[in-house]
């Protein structure tokens, strides 16, 4: 096998993202833009369209300058993205130039050790993780719809490679240097130790609309190479995923939440008094403030689980919306769409027998307080009669 690292000079630039829940939308209008350095991007010329524009999924950014670090030795950009949705992305940008296999995926394992920054050494993700903190104060007042939020980040790191001497060709990733590509996807330095069976998996979901350009996708990271003018359309597909993903994960796990409330109310139902009028008003009272409670959850996540499906009719066929259908299932988007959705409907099962059995005990009582009305009238009567 060729040695992609002594024939192959490579120059581009390393992404690392980390996407944040921020435990409740952004009105982004009401951002303090004070407080904040707001980049402005001009887009760049291209040659042809990929995709009719997908604004309309109000997924649009205010981007923000977090300025520059020093990242063992590295001169690293940070900047941050606030999303209307309620997600804060922070990414850290580094470039490399003329570099070979080894020193590109060294760089693309500096998230997973502590680094130096300024003289000390911390976590790379305790780094992002404190201009998150930094963005969040600042944007307090736009929080609205406020809910517990999902504390873990999801995190991806984009390899962009903008040149490459000898030019490199769609196919020279795939079957040439397969498996040298598969070790800088997985960031494995022992990349040669790396199986079949691995290396397929790895470069198993890619798209290449030219001989010169090429966009894998993987579970933890994503290789482009050529299309220098469209690169930032293909981050901008797998950051939509990724968010999607994060979301999904928060909702998860907020309706995990509302099950085991679910669970607690049922089982103070039937281990509780069964008949009775204090027992039904107290009772039916509780359940149907809490049903409610679901009834208008129910509405909040089907909104946000329709508005990702939707997503798709934005995207069409064109070659972005396959570069996010890829993404999507990559991350195994729609499982967790099936996942929310059985929650939804196990919820709502939940509250529904709740609500039934209140109703029976209900009707009991009500039967109950003809049973008395009848009885008075009868004594009533007797008395009456003997009058």
């Amino acid at each position: 096998m060729p040695a992609f690292q002594n024939e192959q000079s490579l120059s581009g630039r390393v992404v690392f993202q980390y996407f944040y829940d921020c435990g409740g939308e952004v009105v982004l209008e009401k951002v303090p833009l004070e407080k904040i350095k707001v980049v402005h991007r001009v887009a760049p010329k291209r040659l042809r369209v990929l995709a009719p524009k997908y604004e309309e999924v109000g997924l649009q950014p205010l981007e923000v300058d977090l300025g520059v670090k020093h990242i063992d030795g590295h001169g690293a950009k940070v900047q941050g993205r606030i999303f209307p949705i309620g997600v804060i992305e922070i990414y850290i940008v580094i470039e490399f130039k003329n570099s070979n296999l080894n020193d590109l995926i060294k760089l693309v394992r500096l998230d997973e050790r502590p680094v130096k920054v300024s003289g000390s050494e911390i976590e790379f993700e305790s780094l992002t993780h404190e201009y998150f903190e930094g963005l969040m104060e600042i944007i307090k007042p736009a929080l609205v719809s406020p809910y517990p939020a999902f504390k873990r980040p999801e995190s991806y790191t984009l390899i962009m490679i903008t040149n490459s001497t000898p030019k490199l060709k769609a196919q020279d990733f795939l079957v040439r240097f397969r498996k040298q590509t598969a070790g800088i996807l997985r960031g494995e330095k022992e990349w040669r130790k790396l199986s079949s069976k691995e290396v397929e998996d790895a470069l198993k979901t890619y798209l290449s609309y030219s001989e010169d350009d090429i966009v894998i996708v993987d579970w933890y990271s994503a290789l482009m190479s050529g299309a220098v003018n469209y690169m930032d359309d293909f981050e901008h597909m797998i950051e939509l995923a990724k968010i999607q993903l994060l979301e999904l994960k928060t909702y998860d796990r907020l309706l995990d939440m509302r099950l085991e409330r679910a669970y607690d109310s049922l089982y103070a139902v039937f281990t509780g008094a069964r008949v009775g009028m204090l027992w039904g008003r107290r009772w039916y009272g509780k359940l149907a403030l809490a049903a409610g409670e679901l009834a208008e959850w129910r509405v909040e996540v089907t909104d946000l689980v329709e508005d990702m499906r939707n997503i798709l009719k934005f995207t069409g066929d064109w070659y972005l919306g396959k570069l996010y259908r890829i993404s999507s299932e990559r991350f195994r988007i729609q499982d967790w769409l099936a996942l929310v959705d059985r929650k939804l409907g196990q919820l709502q099962e939940l509250y529904a027998m709740a609500m039934e059995r209140v109703d029976v005990h209900r009707a009991m009582t009500l039967e109950l307080l003809i049973i008395l009305l009848i009885a008075i009238e009868v004594i009533l009567a007797i008395v009456i009669g003997f009058k």
